[in-house]
């Protein structure tokens, strides 16, 4: 059968010029396939001679038009009369075997037919299918993008939402929330400005709605749906409940470095912290089990070994033992700061409790917007330590996400060797969390000032615009399966639109993401 005569015919590759690449080739095509050729589009070449089953490849440049001589693009050459012909160049993505891309150490000759790719084709071709809806790939509006809920070798490797501010990474937030919860996972997000907690709503944005309708959806708010605030705080959500952080919940050393003590004052929390915990153990199990039992025990009534309060007094009582190398005055009055903030070891008040989160479909909004940073980081440590301790004791608990929103101000690349202990700790959640489906996704406007380790735990990324190349380096150092070409479209992408890239597709997208069925605090 004629090439030609195939459907979705195109045009055939044409012969190499002196500064040809391994990586490209070039279309050459009658002008009146004008409206049949456009940049980004997939194509699939078929060897000239049959040896190989085929290319996958991208249009990257053009089209060019040429009326007549010999034109030249990209160093490569059509050859012969040019009137009335078009021309683009074409990145080669791969060799097609049993329906997949793989690496090819070849290129396709000259007069292999190419041909276009249906949405069908280039959404099995690149793993694009799956059952969590994220939007449709950029210029391709019937080529819908989805990520596969139950692949643990996608969410549960974790997730990077990166952006400036107005680049859509709140709505790309909020539509991860909606597709994990619908596909049966807990959802647990840390909010640090209150902007999630009228996700119960749907949303009223008539542009919102227009869109949404051509993915087929409605507005809609989240069904069960519930928001949790520190003690001393407050949230603006009617039925929003308090809970209070307890000091013994966390590891010592993490506690010392949310604290940001001193090396004598680290020494004089040790000690205090030991002294209780000795005192205690008398009345105290302590086997690991028990100990983890203990944690996960969010009731008032909870038996803890010490309290802020008892930890303070035992630090001021020793303040007059100090000595160069322990500083019990120092320590105290760190504690006596984030005993002002009332947020810690309140009497009558629940810890929190990621039982009562954890449950198929349910969405938590932890609101921390009115916290300070200490309590903020402290709320964080304190649910990254629960929630991987009930995944270890209660393995029948559903799939987990945990969003974190600005991770930079959580740990970052400053503070990073400050903060071992609880990167230690973060490194314990992400990759031992993989292999029991809890999964955490890092949201951040800075990822320039996340420390590089993150990067490694986040296999799938959702790249928003970021025009500093600070943030941009961090990015392009870390991700390895995105060109370069990808890149230098990053600061020119629209609101809304995204780099994909993730260990379930062949190949690295832009996306442009569905908008959200749900409402959001400050969408203005």
């Amino acid at each position: 059968m004629n090439s030609s005569a195939q459907p979705g015919f195109l045009g055939t590759v044409s012969w190499d010029g002196a500064n040809a690449t391994s990586e490209r080739v070039l279309l050459r095509t009658n002008i009146v396939n004008r409206q049949l050729v456009e940049r980004n589009q997939y194509v699939r070449i078929d060897e000239a001679e049959g040896a190989r089953t085929g290319y996958l490849a991208r249009v990257v440049a053009g089209p060019f038009f040429h009326r007549a001589g010999t034109a030249t693009v990209g160093g490569m050459t059509a050859g012969g009369s040019l009137d009335c012909v078009l021309m683009a160049e074409l990145e080669i993505q791969g060799e097609i075997v049993e329906g997949r891309p793989r690496d090819t150490n070849s290129r396709p000759s000259p007069g292999s037919p190419i041909y276009a790719l249906g949405p069908n084709e280039i959404a099995g071709l690149h793993g694009l299918k799956g059952d969590m809806l994220l939007g449709h790939m950029a210029g391709q509006d019937e080529l819908q993008i989805f990520l596969q809920s139950k692949n643990k070798g996608v969410l549960p490797r974790n997730l990077g939402i990166f952006g400036t501010v107005g680049s859509g990474k709140s709505n790309t937030s909020q539509v991860v929330i909606e597709e994990a919860a619908r596909a049966g996972w807990a959802v647990i997000i840390l909010d640090v400005e209150g902007e999630y907690t009228d996700m119960d709503l749907p949303t009223e944005d008539p542009a919102m709605i227009e869109r949404l309708a051509r993915y087929g959806r409605q507005p809609e708010g989240l069904k069960d749906f519930h928001v949790f605030y520190p003690a001393s705080c407050a949230s603006d959500k009617a039925g929003a409940e308090t809970f209070t952080a307890r000091l013994a919940d966390f590891e010592t050393s993490v506690i010392g470095e949310l604290l940001q003590v001193t090396l004598p004052e680290r020494n004089a929390l040790l000690d205090c912290v030991d002294y209780l915990n000795q005192k205690a153990r008398s009345k105290l199990s302590t086997t690991e089990k028990e100990g983890l039992q203990t944690l996960l025990d969010a009731s008032p009534q909870a038996k803890l070994p010490f309290t802020l309060r008892s930890l303070r007094e035992r630090a001021s009582e020793r303040s007059s033992k100090g000595n160069e190398f322990l500083d019990y005055a120092g320590l105290t009055a760190k504690l006596n700061w984030i005993m002002q903030s009332e947020a810690f070891d309140q009497l009558n008040m629940p810890s929190l409790d990621p039982v009562r989160m954890m449950v198929p479909g349910r969405v938590s909004i932890i609101d921390v917007s009115v916290a300070n940073d200490v309590v903020k980081n402290m709320v964080t440590a304190d649910l990254l330590r629960k929630t991987f301790a009930l995944k270890i004791t209660r393995p029948s608990t559903p799939p987990t996400l945990l969003i974190l929103e600005e991770a930079h101000s959580f740990i970052s690349r400053e503070r990073a060797q400050s903060m071992q202990a609880t990167l230690t700790m973060l490194r314990n959640v992400t990759r031992r969390g993989r292999k029991r489906w809890l999964s955490m996704a890092f949201v951040s406007q800075q990822p320039g000032h996340l420390p590089p380790e993150i990067f490694e735990l986040c296999n799938t990324r959702i790249v928003h615009t970021l025009r500093s190349m600070h943030n941009l380096e961090a990015l392009m150092t870390t991700t390895g399966d995105v060109g370069r070409d990808l890149w230098d479209r990053c600061p020119l992408l629209g609101p809304g639109q995204a780099i994909l890239s993730s260990p379930q597709m062949s190949r690295s997208v832009v996306l442009s993401v569905r908008p959200a069925a749900c409402r959001r605090k400050f969408t203005d």
